[in-house]
């Protein structure tokens, strides 16, 4: 019997004037990785970008501009 796993889209949201942040990848957080944070860098002329944790996680970045 095979089981299936749901993902869901890792979003991840930052200050409208950060530009290095910290972030923690949530499934690397579910698998109990001991340090499953990311560090990143996202220029103040962007609003968002996709990285990835070193387990090859994706993480979509979102400038808060609410």
């Amino acid at each position: 019997m095979a089981s299936w796993a749901v993902l869901t889209e890792q979003i991840v949201w930052i200050s409208p004037l950060a530009t290095g942040f910290t972030v923690v990848c949530e499934r690397c957080s579910e698998l109990g990785e001991l340090f499953p944070s990311v560090q990143a860098n996202l220029s103040l002329d962007h609003l968002r970008t996709t990285i990835e944790c070193p387990r090859g996680h994706s993480i979509r970045v979102e400038r808060d501009g609410r």
